[in-house]
């Protein structure tokens, strides 16, 4: 793992772009606000600065999860405390002028999105797609996959029905209406297999218990502790190597799926009903790790 970086680099190091992540942001608004950061910085020849708090609000580091070497983290504490003299800037569209790239450092409040400042600016979802999971995570990625999916055509459900959830996802979301989508998805392709990726035991329990042909992993970890975000980061590889994805709304993980996938899949959420007849076109993932390549 990599140290946080002294303070002291804030106001007297390089030129530099330091991304602001809020303390309990998930997974998606972290990484992709993080690596769009990165896409920008580049750009600007700036050093790489991140705020990423790793508490009871979300466990693990960016490299506890990803093999990333890109930027430095800092300490949220000494982020606000240069605030006075390198003020943030964001969330949202920034124009970057002549007098900007003049400053030390620019701090960005992330507010959860992408810092894409310029429509001209490479798609953060390309450093996405090139990442590599840490080694316990690409293992159990390997293993379930070659396990239980390999060569299947399978349909990818993910389902959000803890208490912390998004309220709106709550609220469109429910169990009822990803059992309903399965039993379509069964009226349509009988044989299909399901990989499952519920926050609870409580909904992954009911949905096992109802179709056969489920593949889930067991021994997921707390929500949001180290354990259970890279139990999620598995699920994450697992659901984009999918031929379908069934998602909830409101949330910003099935886009990360989407993103690692580069939309070779098709995908529906309530809010994003499918316009077309659904047919499992998508070709078959040879490695979980690249769900972007299909033969």
């Amino acid at each position: 793992m990599t140290s946080l970086l002294s303070p002291l680099r804030l106001v007297a190091g390089p030129k530099a772009l330091l991304v602001y992540t809020g303390r309990q942001d998930g997974l998606g608004n972290r990484v992709r606000a993080l690596l769009s950061a990165q896409v920008l910085a580049e750009r600007e020849g700036r050093e790489l600065l991140y705020v990423w708090g790793t508490d009871r609000y979300f466990g693990p580091a960016m490299d506890e999860l990803w093999h990333f070497s890109a930027g430095s983290r800092v300490p949220r504490w000494a982020s606000r405390a240069v605030s006075p003299i390198h003020r943030f800037y964001g969330p949202g569209a920034t124009t970057i002028t002549g007098s900007m790239r003049g400053e030390r450092l620019w701090q960005i409040r992330s507010g959860g999105q992408p810092i894409t400042w310029d429509a001209d600016m490479r798609p953060w979802t390309e450093e996405f797609r090139a990442l590599t999971p840490v080694d316990a995570i690409a293992e159990r990625v390997g293993r379930v996959f070659d396990d239980s999916l390999r060569g299947r055509r399978y349909v990818g459900v993910q389902v959000r029905s803890h208490a912390v959830s998004h309220a709106k996802t709550l609220q469109s979301s429910p169990v009822e209406w990803f059992e309903q989508r399965m039993r379509a998805v069964r009226g349509r392709f009988p044989d299909v297999g399901f990989y499952l990726s519920c926050d609870t035991t409580e909904a992954q329990e009911h949905l096992m218990s109802r179709f056969g042909g489920c593949v889930a992993l067991s021994d997921k970890g707390g929500y949001n502790t180290t354990a259970g975000v890279r139990s999620a980061i598995v699920d994450l590889y697992l659901l984009a190597s999918s031929q379908h994805f069934i998602a909830p709304a409101y949330s910003s993980f099935p886009e990360l799926a989407i993103h690692l996938a580069n939309h070779a899949m098709t995908f529906e959420r309530p809010d994003q009903p499918l316009v077309e007849e659904l047919r499992l076109g998508s070709g078959l993932v040879r490695d979980p790790l690249r769900p972007a390549l299909r033969s």
